[in-house]
């Protein structure tokens, strides 16, 4: 019951209106253009540019009981973009301009905290 309430908790922290977020210590990293896979709720990931580039989050694969949420965080915490997606299991591209180089945070979730046994699957391009 208390991991429950836990993990409920922390789907509502994600959920909060955009402005500056407290950046995850345990974001994994990946590397431009990785498919990269998880599982909903969701999680925090984050890629290094080495210069400044639009990033670009493509939704490749989303369970069907999936309704999304896409973020896009700098290093500094500033949330750059966040979009939903309208239905569940809808797919979607999220863009961002990163005008500097250094690290910047990618959070998948799911809107409605739900666990789901299908994972989803992205990947980040610099354009």
């Amino acid at each position: 019951m208390k991991i429950e309430l836990l993990v409920l908790g922390i789907c509502l922290m994600a959920l909060a209106t955009p402005g500056l977020a407290t950046l995850p210590s345990d974001a994994q990293v990946i590397n431009l253009d990785e498919s990269v896979s998880g599982y909903p709720p969701g999680a925090y990931y984050k890629v290094e540019i080495s210069e400044p580039a639009t990033l670009q989050v493509v939704l490749d694969e989303v369970p069907a009981q999936m309704q999304t949420r896409v973020a896009i965080i700098n290093e500094q915490g500033a949330w750059l973009t966040s979009e939903d997606t309208t239905n569940p299991g809808e797919m979607m591209a999220v863009e961002a301009s990163a005008e500097s180089p250094g690290w910047y945070y990618i959070a998948i979730l799911e809107l409605n905290g739900k666990t789901l046994d299908e994972p989803y699957s992205f990947h980040v391009s610099a354009l």
